[in-house]
């Protein structure tokens, strides 16, 4: 059972370590960096921390805490595609500047909401982190029953 329970706690870790990649790509992408399409994908199950979340991590759902997770990632989630939405959406150009080859480029309006945007996204994944780690916390502390009782 000892095996059973570091496999889950490894599994968690990589959880975070994916969540704290995809931030600091989302951190990237909106200081105007481009980044691979499969890095940043805006669905929250489809993130490799949501992939463990609502794939493997769901043996853990009786904790609340596990439960606690799922609004701050889908509000994380919701936030980037605001921001993806205000920098990358398609902007019309007139005649001249497309016969020049131009991009219409976000408004400096535009630019100061993303950022506030990206701090809202910061607290999301802070509080997502803070859960995370009492997670984790929950399962190093739990004895052989309960543990046992993850699955049962």
């Amino acid at each position: 059972m000892l095996d059973k329970k570091n496999e889950i706690i490894k599994k968690l870790r990589d959880a975070k370590k994916a969540h704290r990649r995809w931030v600091s790509n989302a951190q990237t992408l909106a200081q105007g960096v481009p980044v691979k399409n499969d890095q940043l994908p805006l669905n929250e199950t489809e993130c490799g921390f949501g992939s463990w979340y609502y794939g493997e991590g769901q043996a853990l759902r009786k904790q609340p805490v596990f439960r606690a997770i799922e609004a701050p990632h889908t509000a994380l989630h919701a936030t980037y595609l605001q921001i993806f939405n205000l920098l990358f959406r398609e902007r019309k150009v007139g005649l001249f500047g497309r016969l020049l080859g131009k991009k219409a480029e976000p408004t400096p309006a535009e630019l100061d909401e993303a950022k506030r945007l990206i701090s809202v996204l910061n607290g999301e994944s802070l509080k997502i982190m803070d859960l995370l780690d009492s997670l984790e916390d929950v399962i190093v502390s739990m004895d052989e029953t309960e543990f046992r009782n993850l699955f049962f």
